[in-house]
């Protein structure tokens, strides 16, 4: 199959501006925010993938497993260059209010980053991918 649009991923948050504040904090880009339809939009990597947020309560929440962070839900994974990179990356999450799942090192597998969370519980981890 030949998906002919672009695909992106939709959460769905407590508060969409407390989710736009801490994405931008982070330094995540913004892909706009819809008042009316309570959501706001971020883009990830160099590719620009889309991930929506919707405020809970919202047309989104029938199609999400037990609504704002679910166990069984997605991890993202961000890319990073540099340890530095993901140090920084890191204070900034902290800073933001984010949770860290798991802090800074290098893992069993070598590689070297961290686990966090956003405010309302979507898990993300970042890497440097350096051991390949």
């Amino acid at each position: 199959m030949n998906v002919k649009q672009k695909i992106w991923a939709n959460f769905s948050v407590s508060n969409v501006e407390n989710t736009s504040r801490f994405y931008t904090q982070i330094g995540i880009k913004t892909n706009g925010i819809n008042k009316d339809l309570k959501l706001v939009s971020f883009l990830f990597g160099a590719d620009n993938f889309v991930i929506h947020f919707f405020e809970h309560g919202s047309q989104i929440d029938e199609f999400l497993a037990n609504g704002l962070g679910a166990k069984k839900e997605i991890i993202f994974t961000l890319s990073a260059e540099t340890e530095q990179e993901v140090n920084e990356f890191a204070d900034k999450v902290k800073s933001a209010g984010g949770r860290i799942l798991k802090e800074v090192r290098r893992d069993e597998a070598g590689y070297y980053g961290f686990a966090f969370a956003d405010p309302d519980g979507h898990q993300f981890n970042m890497i440097v991918m350096d051991n390949l």
